[in-house]
């Protein structure tokens, strides 16, 4: 088990490492666990997961089915998303099994953020780009860097006292830069995690920490605060904000559909129309985009609505296509994920307060709450787990974080 300690350590650093500033970066972490999940089969099934494993494992296959099922009747070249989500259980018991240390995952994170920060700087100032989009496109790439962005904001601010001064600034840069990459991606339903993440954070301080409350609440205000200079005195961002508010006023007040904006809502409005005629099974994919080309022809909404075939909500998305358990299933994985994670007084209890184990314990756990909180919110904006990094990110970002909290906690 010493090499498959092994592969499962550098899959851990390489996962945040390389997953937003090269291309595919995440898939190099996922390949690397599959081949250890074959190769060392005969090790790891003999490890019986606990509940919380098993019960994440049956909701990926749930979601790889439900992604299968959406795929039905567009074609063999869609199936591939079911596929991670299957592959993606396969690896989270393999890795449960042969956890890798925390500070694999850490070591990575500061190289992930300033590497994608680096990337968007030249796309944007060395390239002429209008918006960072990494390699992906700029909303998905741009929200996925936010997450890094908090992900490694926890350990900056958990291991603070246990580091000297280059550390933290390298962390510190670290953060600044993930922001900043997803700030140049332009992506504006992203940042609403923003309003998930840190309340989150302050109801984790509270819960463990009360004394430091007030510390926490001023430091997140002064963020809050220097985030919102950014966006009001950069014209480019401005421009943004407010084409958002003149196309919501347009699509509201004059009904103008063929905006950006404009044509989401519409598509909410269809969706709303469709779903109660069909809200156990749904239409289908294919079925969706027929009902929708003829509600076109016959004039109810305008051709540009046939650009977009996926809406742009997770969960409705989902509940238009297969029914109640589009937007059922996507629920409790986010919800399941929440709760595995979620940093109870009795679950930190087991670990003396303020030692390595803790913290580690609590940096863990915290990350795995901003991973869902984070999604969820991402997913009322767009159908995140249609996209391969969407997909990617999210199981592999859980099963490696989860993974190593079990390490944690059978050691300690």
């Amino acid at each position: 088990m010493a090499l498959s300690a092994r592969t499962t350590t550098v899959a851990a650093f390489l996962l945040p490492a390389l997953a937003l500033w090269v291309p595919s970066g995440y898939s190099y972490a996922a390949l690397l666990l599959l081949l250890g999940a074959v190769c060392f089969a005969p090790a790891w099934l003999r490890h019986k997961p606990g509940a919380p494993t098993l019960g994440l494992a049956l909701l990926l296959l749930g979601m790889g089915c439900m992604a299968y099922l959406m795929s039905l009747d567009t074609g063999v070249s869609r199936w591939d998303k079911a596929l991670k989500w299957f592959l993606g259980a396969l690896c989270l018991l393999y890795i449960t099994a042969s956890p890798p240390p925390p500070r694999a995952f850490l070591a990575g994170l500061p190289i992930g953020c300033i590497g994608m920060g680096v990337l968007a700087f030249w796309q944007v100032w060395g390239l002429g780009l209008e918006r960072a989009t990494g390699y992906t496109n700029a909303i998905q790439w741009g929200n996925l860097a936010l997450l890094l962005a908090c992900l490694a904001a926890v350990p900056l601010a958990v291991f603070w006292r246990q580091h000297r001064w280059p550390w933290r600034v390298v962390m510190g840069l670290a953060v600044v830069l993930g922001f900043a990459a997803s700030l140049l991606s332009q992506s504006r339903g992203g940042w609403l995690a923003v309003g998930a993440v840190f309340p989150l954070w302050l109801w984790v301080v509270w819960s463990l920490r009360p004394h430091r409350f007030g510390r926490v609440l001023a430091a997140l205000a002064l963020v809050l605060a220097a985030l919102v200079l950014v966006l009001g005195f950069t014209p480019r961002f401005k421009e943004r904000v407010g084409l958002a508010a003149t196309e919501i006023s347009g699509y509201v007040h004059e009904g103008q559909e063929n905006t950006s904006l404009g044509l989401r809502l519409a598509q909410y409005q269809l969706v709303a129309q469709m779903i109660p005629q069909k809200p156990w099974l749904g239409w289908g994919a294919h079925g969706f985009v027929e009902e929708m080309q003829r509600r076109v022809d016959a004039g109810e909404y305008v051709p540009e609505m046939m650009y977009y075939r996926e809406v742009h909500n997770v969960f409705l998305d989902g509940w238009v296509k297969v029914g109640l358990g589009g937007v059922l299933l996507p629920l409790a994985l986010h919800a399941w994920v929440l709760g595995m994670f979620w940093p109870t007084r009795r679950r930190m209890a087991r670990h003396a307060e303020d030692t390595p184990a803790w913290r580690a314990a609590l940096a863990l756990r915290t990350m795995g709450t901003v991973v869902p909180a984070s999604y969820l919110v991402f997913g009322m904006s767009q159908p995140f787990f249609n996209h391969n990094s969407g997909i990617m990110c999210f199981v592999f970002y859980v099963a490696v974080l989860w993974a190593a909290l079990q390490g944690v906690e059978r050691e300690h």
